[in-house]
């Protein structure tokens, strides 16, 4: 997660955001970003004067105006958007191990998108390290008396500045990072410490010989000591480079060594255990040979003859199992036709229900208004999983509706079914409407964690109450506790609750709460 940029614009420095800017974007970048923000400049070859100009007028209008506020941010970001993908996965140990290992940055534009993506981090410490190396950073400049003199070195000093690297900036600053030298490093480290000190010596003679109006003898000055500084860097980036592959090959040849200590000890201990396994061996095969009886030749012989005659009862098994694969291949394509015949035979069957249901329903219109009005309100997934769990079967639905209607008129009867992708239950769910079951589905939902959440207890609470007015019994086809509540409203508003369900699958509340409870048998399951 990141945090918003207009947090980082009540923390950080012009001169913060102008090193920023100098490290993430080339030339043509920031003169790109200075037409998008509407900053006038003058168009001429990339050159430090006006580079450092439009980075200026940059940082102003990034303080002053909001628009411009909002471009630069979406640029930087844009630019670093890598760098913040791989920070959010860590911690503060990780980045100063990085921003202590002097290789690891290979140019100035690396470490801008770097500082901006933990600028841009939601973490608290994350931020606070990042903008203790910009401060850092911003403490290697002088100070001067007159606005106008700082402004005229500034531009200069920020971009030797932007030619530092990250290890060069500890040395200077005292940032304790936990970096770990081998001797080889060492040496590259002192080096470039070396070089650096060098590079300070010549920068503050610089700085005097161009406040005596010598500008051109100072850049050739700076060109050539970043040309020698980057001569030194990328010499000891061979020598750490060098040195962290000798010791991977050091490491991995221990391993070995170790490895091949470990085994050549067990080794030898069973080359000795089979050398004595053998002498065992052939004095026990001399006894044998001493100590065998005569019969013993001969159990010799029939155990040939029993093997042979074990052969050729295995040959004849083999060919009986074939005869018998045969058959059963047979018997199988009979019963795929039996199947056939039997799903021909269960089509004319739903056919015949329904019109049996029919029937019904017109029986059931014929009763007089004085019988009382039941709503039946089946709860399939509670019914489905009691059945299976208690009679490895399934519930005969059709039995259950005779018996929660009786002698009464119905008035409605809801299945209330949650629909799992991987299962079909389109001829189930036929079935019921054949026989007078208005159908309720809703998909299985899957939640974060894998886990699946599907059920109907709310959507049964609320279809009863809106119904409730046209109904005088409500019979309910589930053995969940949740709908003791409901049965008290049901029986508060003057209504009959009656509820139908496995004995050992049913709340005892429910059972108490309701006016009448159906057990439901193995004489309901098919």
């Amino acid at each position: 997660m990141t945090q918003a940029p207009h947090k980082i614009k009540q923390r950080i420095t012009k001169r913060q955001l102008a090193l920023i800017l100098y490290c993430c974007l080339n030339y043509q970048e920031i003169v790109s970003l200075a037409e998008l923000c509407g900053i006038p400049h003058r168009p001429s070859f990339p050159d430090p004067e006006t580079k450092n100009l439009v980075v200026h007028y940059l940082c102003q209008n990034f303080f002053d105006q909001s628009s411009s506020f909002k471009k630069i941010s979406w640029v930087l970001g844009e630019k670093a958007k890598d760098f913040i993908r791989c920070v959010k996965y860590m911690g503060v140990g990780e980045m100063s191990l990085l921003f202590g290992h002097s290789n690891y940055f290979q140019n100035d534009g690396e470490l801008g998108q770097m500082l901006w993506a933990m600028l841009m981090d939601s973490r608290q410490q994350v931020q606070d390290y990042a903008y203790s190396l910009l401060a850092k950073l911003s403490r290697l400049e002088p100070t001067y008396d007159h606005e106008e003199e700082r402004l005229e070195v500034e531009e200069e000093d920020s971009h030797f500045l932007l030619h530092k690297t990250v290890s060069q900036i500890d040395l200077e600053t005292d940032i304790n990072l936990p970096v770990l030298l081998k001797p080889e490093q060492q040496k590259a480290t002192a080096l470039q410490k070396e070089g650096n000190s060098y590079l300070q010596s010549i920068l503050h003679q610089n700085r005097s010989d161009r406040l005596e109006n010598q500008p051109s003898l100072l850049d050739q000055q700076l060109q050539d000591l970043t040309c020698q500084y980057q001569s030194l860097q990328q010499q000891m980036q061979e020598q750490v480079q060098e040195n962290r592959f000798l010791a991977e090959e050091n490491q991995i040849l221990k391993e070995k060594i170790l490895r091949h200590e470990s085994r050549e000890s067990v080794v030898d201990q069973l080359v000795e255990e089979k050398r004595i396994l053998q002498l065992d061996l052939a004095e026990l095969s001399e006894k044998l040979e001493r100590q065998l009886p005569p019969h013993v030749e001969r159990g010799k012989v029939e155990l040939m003859a029993g093997l042979q005659s074990l052969e050729k009862s295995t040959t004849r098994t083999q060919q009986v199992f074939d005869e018998l694969r045969a058959d059963l291949q047979g018997h199988l394509d009979s019963m795929l036709q039996i199947n056939q015949d039997s799903v021909a035979n269960l089509d004319w069957l739903h056919q015949r229900i329904s019109t049996l249901g029919n029937n019904r329903r017109q029986k059931i219109a014929s009763y007089t208004s004085k019988q009382p009005r039941v709503g039946i309100f089946v709860d399939v997934q509670n019914m489905f999983y009691a059945a299976k769990d208690r009679y490895a079967g399934r519930l005969d639905y059709i039995k259950l509706l005779d018996l929660m209607v009786g002698p009464r008129q119905l008035a409605v009867a809801y299945a209330y079914i949650v629909q799992i992708p991987e299962i079909d239950q389109s001829s189930f769910v036929s079935l019921l409407e054949h026989n007078g079951y208005t159908i309720r589905t809703k998909d299985l939902r899957l939640r974060g964690d894998g886990s699946a959440k599907g059920d109907w207890d709310v959507g049964i609470a609320v279809d009863i109450a809106m119904m409730l007015d046209s109904l005088d019994v409500v019979a309910l086809a589930s053995g969940d506790g949740d709908f003791c509540e409901l049965a008290e409203l049901v029986k508060r508003r003057n209504k009959r609750i009656e509820v139908a369900a496995f004995s050992h699958n049913t709340s005892m509340d429910l059972i108490r709460s309701a006016d009448q409870f159906f057990p439901i048998n193995n004489e309901m399951i098919i």
